[in-house]
């Protein structure tokens, strides 16, 4: 009598392993897109680098002009001084100008040191920081698109890919992470975790200065709730606190940080001021980008390549623009069809503030590198056929490979 339990028990006891494996597989099946799409990226850019005899994939190949000013931040913290004082410095701004570190903001630069202190390198740290964040960005994407038609989720997730200016989520600066913290605040707000939506979108404001407009994904989604009675107004308030509460207080952080360590809450504004930044006719600054040559910023730029320059960091620009109307064109189709959710309306609002946002600072800021944080605004783009989306990819990818050789010999800034 005692065999037969036995007999029964080794029969049974592999039943349960057959099942988990079907599991973890498609598990990793279901990463396996936005590890593509991951490698696809570093690939387009290691090719542009080839084309103009210059190595994209190690840490020389990934750091411009504003990588250092990252780096420096991290090592030695914030700094705020007269142009004056400096010798070098003096003769390029006007009387009275300051200069320093203070431009940019501090997230970024306080995760590599983070990191430098357990024994990584500056630089190093601050790749890992960018590659972490560009891997967890298609992830989350992808993750968001897991309802949506293959065909149209492929098609969105190859523009995440071919992102004119993505060249810059694949670099040292903060745009991978706070794409990452983009998509993050909108699976938060997707799920109605209001709280953790504002946290993520406090760090995105503290990552990049265009960042404070993830506070429009908030507002457009709890404003949609409200309006279908899904939300009662006290619940409304709330949620409308958190979600735009928390980036305001982010970016007021930022100031608030400045303030304690320079002694200026307003180093920031200082610094742009003398770039010529701060409030523009967002118009004047469209025609203005559109009409004139592209700014050179280096002496000695290579003159084959003056032609790809003007020619496609336009291109970069009407592209992005057709990205903020076609999220809006997206979001009224989805609403017409009933298939609108809260979040799109927030996202489709999110990426018109994300285009017009760095023309009223000005023409001087770098339009195309804030344009990489439209990356969440693709989301809105699942409620258009895939046999559009895939033609506009295509448009993409051909100012993209461009855009990474431009990157590569120092003619983007």
């Amino acid at each position: 009598m005692s065999s037969a339990p036995a007999a029964v028990l080794t029969r049974e006891a592999p039943a349960t392993a057959p099942q988990d494996a079907p599991r973890w597989r498609s598990r990793g099946r279901a990463l396996l897109p936005p590890v593509l799409a991951y490698l696809v990226g570093h690939l387009l850019y290691t090719v542009a680098g080839a084309l103009v005899a210059e190595p994209f994939l190690p840490i020389t190949g990934r750091v411009r002009a504003d990588s250092g000013l990252y780096v420096k931040i991290a090592e030695q913290g914030y700094e705020l001084f007269l142009c004056d004082s400096d010798p070098i410095l003096a003769p390029q701004f006007a009387p009275g100008a300051w200069c320093g570190t203070a431009g940019w903001f501090p997230l970024y630069p306080g995760l590599i040191r983070l990191l430098t202190s357990i024994g990584l390198g500056s630089y190093e740290a601050a790749l890992l920081v960018t590659e972490a964040s560009l891997l967890l960005s298609f992830v989350l994407l992808w993750r968001l698109l897991r309802n949506t038609a293959r065909p149209v989720a492929a098609a969105v997730l190859a523009l995440a890919t071919l992102l004119p200016a993505g060249v810059y989520l694949h670099a040292v600066f903060p745009m991978a992470l706070a794409g990452a913290l983009l998509l993050g605040c909108v699976t938060f707000t997707a799920a109605r975790r209001w709280v953790l939506a504002g946290v993520a979108g406090a760090l995105v404001a503290a990552a990049y200065p265009m960042g404070v407009a993830v506070a429009a994904i908030g507002f457009g989604a709890v404003a949609t709730l409200l309006g279908r009675g899904e939300l009662r107004p006290w619940a409304a308030l709330r949620a409308g606190l958190a979600v735009v509460g928390l980036p305001l207080a982010g970016l007021g952080a930022v100031f608030g940080l400045h303030h304690l360590t320079l002694g200026h809450w307003n180093a920031y504004l200082l610094i742009q001021e003398h770039y010529g930044n701060g409030v523009h006719n967002p118009l004047h600054s469209l025609a203005k980008l559109a009409i004139e040559p592209s700014v050179i910023v280096i002496a000695e730029p290579r003159q084959d390549l003056l032609w790809v320059l003007h020619t496609f960091t336009d291109a970069e620009l009407w592209w992005a623009l057709a990205l903020a109307l076609l999220a809006v064109a997206a979001a009224v189709i989805a609403s017409g069809r009933g298939r609108l959710r809260p979040f799109d309306a927030g996202l489709a609002l999110y990426a018109v503030a994300m285009f017009v946002g760095p023309l009223i600072a000005g023409p001087g800021v770098s339009q195309y590198r804030s344009h990489t944080l439209l990356l969440p605004a693709l989301l809105v783009l699942r409620h258009l056929p895939a046999r559009l989306l895939w033609p506009y990819a295509a448009v993409a990818g051909v100012i993209a490979l461009p855009m990474g050789m431009l990157f590569s010999t120092w003619l983007l800034f």
